[in-house]
């Protein structure tokens, strides 16, 4: 497996990230393509041992702050780390990409630059958390703040999927996350979404609410949610975990006799329970949606957790088999659950576009336009009719053959707007708007190919 790895990305970028990728290379022999400054990543490297080691350098001089806008990350910085890694991964160049930089920047331009899976609404964040039996799974963790029915009906398919396919669970439970396990608590957004879901039986093992506190006692394998209430859950979990290994080692700290009992009798189990709550031990959190495979490690990551996060990316099921039973499922699926929503406005509406841009086999490659009232439209055309003097010529009909009213369906043309190109063809962050009115200057109604 070869996996592009953001150097740059990281509150301990790059001392950790290179480290992390000469320890992946060296014990699991992937074939690593470091993606940054290349002066900076050669200077890090001659602190390590690289005989034999299948690292390379694909130089990308920009890079992303942890507190840039993702939005302007995408449009602004075409030369970033995140940016090159993506296009490697776009152009099959490299089978997957890891970055612990601004995970609202990944998934922007993951979103811009890969596009979407069939069918798929938003990406989603799946993120492991520990429980009494193991390991499950939280889908989102923090890549979609608001959310509607359908985007969580999704992330169940997309959970499910990847439970099944990574960890080869026949029927994986899943759970949407709640403030009780009854059906008459939650929100109106769970309960439609819980109502979505029992209707595909045949592709989801929907179990019902879960609470909190069932996360970490393996009520569920897969448990739902939107991103706000996942990247809060996630949080506090880790918070706790950290919490409670300080206080155990405050137990075995003082007093030779406890110090003696730790190393005898508890040592190994602590470091169980250290190794199980350690987030490093996870290293990063797939985003699950889009047409490629993209990790997303946690900002604070450490050398093994970037260590960590390359396995996860190179692994063979996450890469072959993930996306597509995910595109099967999903067509699998009733249509008016799969349905896609208009595009609105903000930043979800510029991300919504720059996808239709760069993937203009979607269905939605013409774009919308609202119809005018009937009344207005009359009114308008009586306006126009009494303005303008008769011409010799007419139609039969007496209006005049050169001044019909212009038409708003589809097949009228209409002078192409003259936009200026950044970032592979996407619209400058100053127009919104009117990237969403532009039209193909022919009257076809083939899809516009990237620029």
């Amino acid at each position: 497996m070869r996996i592009a790895l953001d150097a740059m990305g990281g509150d301990l970028a790059p001392k950790a990230t290179l480290e992390g990728a000469v320890e992946a290379a060296r014990d699991f022999r992937i074939e690593v393509v470091l993606v940054g400054d290349r002066e900076v990543i050669v200077r890090g490297l001659g602190d390590h041992d690289l005989r034999g080691l299948p690292i390379t350098i694909e130089h990308a001089p920009e890079i992303v702050a942890m507190d840039d806008s993702p939005l302007e990350s995408v449009v602004a910085k075409p030369e970033s780390s995140i940016h090159v890694g993506l296009e490697l991964v776009k152009r099959g160049m490299v089978d997957g990409f890891v970055s612990a930089g601004n995970s609202g920047a990944v998934m922007a331009t993951a979103m811009a630059i890969l596009g979407n899976l069939p069918g798929v609404d938003r990406p989603a964040i799946a993120s492991m958390v520990p429980t009494i039996a193991g390991l499950s799974l939280l889908i989102d963790a923090g890549a979609n703040t608001e959310v509607k029915p359908l985007n969580l009906a999704q992330f169940a398919i997309m959970g499910s999927v990847y439970w099944r396919q990574v960890y080869k669970v026949a029927h994986p439970r899943v759970g949407i996350l709640s403030n009780g396990e009854e059906a008459s608590k939650g929100t109106e957004l769970t309960r439609a979404a819980a109502s979505a879901l029992l209707q595909m039986a045949l592709h989801v093992n929907y179990i019902g609410y879960v609470e909190g506190g069932d996360i970490n006692r393996a009520k569920a394998d897969v448990v739902v949610t939107d991103g706000f209430t996942g990247n809060v859950t996630l949080k506090t979990m880790e918070g706790f975990a950290s919490f409670l290994l300080s206080n155990l080692r405050e137990v075995f700290a003082d007093g030779l006799l406890r110090r003696l009992l730790y190393f005898l009798f508890f040592r190994r189990r602590i470091n169980s329970i250290r190794q199980r709550l350690d987030p490093a031990e996870y290293g990063g959190a797939p985003l699950l949606g889009v047409n490629g495979v993209a990790v997303v490690a946690h900002g604070s990551s450490s050398a093994r957790a970037i260590r960590n996060a390359m396995r996860a990316a190179a692994n063979e099921s996450l890469v072959r088999h993930v996306n597509s039973e995910i595109v099967d499922v999903l067509n699998a699926t009733p249509l008016n659950l799969i349905a896609q929503p208009r595009a609105g406005r903000g930043i979800r509406g510029m991300l919504d576009r720059m996808r239709d841009r760069l993937h203009p086999t979607r269905d939605a490659h013409q774009p919308r336009r609202p119809e005018a009232h009937p009344e207005l439209t009359a009114q308008r055309e009586n306006a126009r009719r009494e303005a303008q003097p008769p011409s010799p010529a007419s139609s039969e009909s007496g209006v005049p053959t050169a001044e019909l009213p212009h038409s708003d369906t589809p097949n009228s043309r209409k002078p192409a707007m003259e936009k200026a190109a950044l970032l592979n063809g996407l619209p400058s962050a100053a127009e919104p708007d009117r990237a969403e009115a532009e039209e193909p200057a022919d009257n076809d109604s083939r899809p516009m190919k990237p620029a």
